[in-house]
């Protein structure tokens, strides 16, 4: 210790105390208060990359490329005054119930200034460290040797995958016996009322979820059942599939890391004791079917961008095809996110014929691939669905945050043209705007009995224009409240939501319920008494939406400043798919909607450690050149 405390110089004692003092500022500001366990947390951590900045004899914010100092340096300010946003929104519990006067944005000051600056400053260099670190680290718990010994080996057992998938599938069991036939909420009834013909088919829950259930209680209906044992079969196939999804991640993120497929089972453990995964494996929202194609999709991506798929098979790009169909007709954001995907290919395709980047072969079959989805989900939606009379969804489902925004003028008495005054009078009498208008969901305005939904094809967006000129802080601060959980990782409130599928109000909770919705509920562990529902019950923590984008986004960053750009590709559908839920979320924040990211953190960090530690050549690499 005392020879080490020798090789520092002055110049690393003054770096030491102001990145000290900093750290504990920096908690301090973004908690609202000191906070004695997270302040010596961070300290801890930035002495300990001091150290190992010393030790490596790295230069002070050496980068390989101008890019990769730019990239660091842009996510750095971008994320400081992201804190310094959070640090100012102010909510009441429950957050959606707020309204204009509970949840608001807290005005700012010179502090925030001098916050922004020092919060920037100690981003940057914790990054450059983590650059420097991964450009001279050569020892790890998967070293490099093994990711070299193992680049050649990419097959994966299809018992091996089995095996772990029914371990986590008897895991899950118990949550079915208690919730049987699964968890039935509001969007299930939807999709359930328009199979016994109550409801017209709609396109407000997607209808491929709902044509499954229907051939799953036709099933049960030939076999002489009711529909709620149809009701139970789906929710078993959907716990098979997010078993088998989670048995392949376990061996994947192993095989992978070139390391014994035995440590597959600290995953399988993992996924197979958490309450949340057990509770979307049973909860009959289409998200856990779309997160597990998602995350399939993104493993595939890592495979492509590591040369894993080299001798990909017409089979597999037909699987990774319609792996994509079915992330968009599962959610509506989905063809977005997919279309995204496939011109970030097709450009990365061009690119690399015109000599611009190394060419990544397997890009072009994934685009084709791709491609015929697009196609195919465009066909499907539709002639398709026009033919079989399905009703399309409601344009207020496409307008959520702008209308939020133009609902806060009028809430706040805003800067209107008569024009606009009128059209907003139109839509919902202007004295309702402070009533109705909820800060932190779109819900009570757009569902509201005298707001006026068709009135929205008439000029909605040159209003939309002509009032963000007059109030661009206004619809800042709409956008801020309608869509922060999402990205702000400082908000009271903003954590990871236990009461995630209490918010959607289980009819199983309900006593009543089969005399409302046809379905019968049974509690089968109900013999065992109430420690059950302790063990079973429906409060889940989950890592924070937040936390996990802002993972991403320095994940991408680091592989970028690293010179490992191509590596980045596997990250863009989850970075999609929040980038989806900034232009057009319902509300503050919902983990059901980013769930995917959630459970396919794993396949990230794959790729995080193949990108920073490999010693591939970065002529071979890059996807950016």
């Amino acid at each position: 210790m005392g020879a080490l405390i020798r090789e520092f110089r002055l110049l690393d004692v003054t770096r030491a105390v102001l990145l000290f003092a900093a750290s504990i500022a920096t908690v301090t500001y973004c908690s609202g208060s000191f906070d004695l366990f997270p302040s010596v947390l961070a300290c801890v951590a930035i002495i300990a990359s001091l150290v190992n900045f010393n030790k490596f004899a790295c230069r002070d914010f050496a980068f390989p490329s101008v890019v990769g100092r730019a990239c660091c340096l842009v996510i750095s300010l971008v994320f400081s005054f992201v804190l310094v946003l959070g640090a100012h929104i102010r909510v009441t519990e429950p957050v959606i119930a707020g309204g204009i006067y509970e949840n608001y944005i807290e005005p700012y000051s010179a502090l925030d200034f001098v916050a922004f600056w020092v919060m920037s400053a100690l981003v940057f260099w914790v990054l450059s460290v983590l650059v420097q670190l991964s450009c001279r680290c050569r020892c790890c718990v998967f070293c490099i040797d093994s990711l070299r010994t193992n680049d050649g080996d990419s097959s994966i057992r299809l018992l091996s995958v089995a095996v772990r998938a029914l371990v986590i599938f008897l895991l899950y069991l118990p949550f079915f016996l208690r919730y049987c036939p699964g968890l039935f909420f509001w969007d299930t009834f939807s999709s359930f009322a328009q199979i016994m013909g109550w409801n017209p088919l709609s396109n407000h829950h997607p209808v491929a979820f709902t044509m499954m259930m229907a051939a799953c209680i036709k099933i049960a209906g030939l076999m002489g059942m009711s529909p709620s044992v149809g009701v139970a079969l789906l929710t078993v196939l959907q716990m098979a599939c997010a078993a088998s999804t989670f048995g392949y991640l376990s061996i994947w993120v192993t095989s992978r890391l070139g390391v014994s497929s035995r440590w597959s089972w600290l995953l399988v453990v993992y996924f197979g004791l958490s309450r949340y995964c057990a509770l979307y494996s049973v909860a009959l929202w289409k998200d856990p079917l779309f997160s597990c194609c998602l995350v399939l999709m993104v493993t595939m991506l890592a495979d492509a961008v590591t040369g894993k798929d080299s001798r990909s098979s017409a089979l597999r790009l037909l699987f990774f095809g319609a792996l994509a169909l079915d992330v968009m007709l599962l959610r509506n954001n989905g063809l977005y996110i997919c279309a995204a995907l496939f011109v970030v290919l097709a450009i990365i395709v061009a690119l690399g014929r015109l000599g611009c980047i190394a060419p990544m072969k397997p890009a072009s079959r994934l685009t084709v691939s791709l491609g015929f989805a697009l196609v195919t989900c465009l066909v499907i939606t539709g002639p398709v669905y026009s033919a079989l009379g399905v009703v399309p969804s409601e344009d207020v489902e496409s307008v959520g945050i702008p209308l939020a925004q133009m609902a806060r003028v009028a809430a706040l008495d805003g800067d209107m043209s008569e024009s606009d005054r009128s059209y907003m009078n139109e839509l919902l009498p202007l004295d309702r705007y402070k009533e109705v208008y909820h800060p932190s969901i779109i819900d009570p305005l757009k569902w509201n009995d005298d707001f006026n939904s068709d009135h929205l094809k008439d000029g909605f967006w040159a209003h939309w224009v002509s009032m963000l000129s007059r109030n661009p802080s206004i619809y800042f601060e709409a956008w801020e409240l309608q869509t922060f959980g999402f990205w702000t990782p400082n908000v009271k409130g903003a954590d990871g939501l236990p009461e995630n599928f209490l918010m959607g109000v289980p009819y199983n909770l309900v006593a009543d319920a089969k005399a409302s919705t046809g379905v019968t509920f049974r509690n089968l562990l109900a013999p065992l008494g109430d420690d059950v529902d302790v063990a079973l019950g429906l409060s889940a923590w989950s890592i924070s939406g937040a936390v996990v984008f802002w993972l991403l986004m320095f994940s991408a960053v680091l592989l970028v400043s690293r010179g490992r750009s191509r590596f980045a590709l596997p990250l863009l559908p989850f970075l999609l798919l929040y980038g989806t839920l900034f232009i057009a979320s319902p509300i503050w924040y919902w983990p059901r909607y980013i769930v995917a990211a959630q459970f396919g953190f794993p396949a990230v960090l794959v790729v995080v450690a193949r990108g920073m530690l490999s010693g591939e050549r970065r002529s071979e690499n890059d996807v950016v050149g």
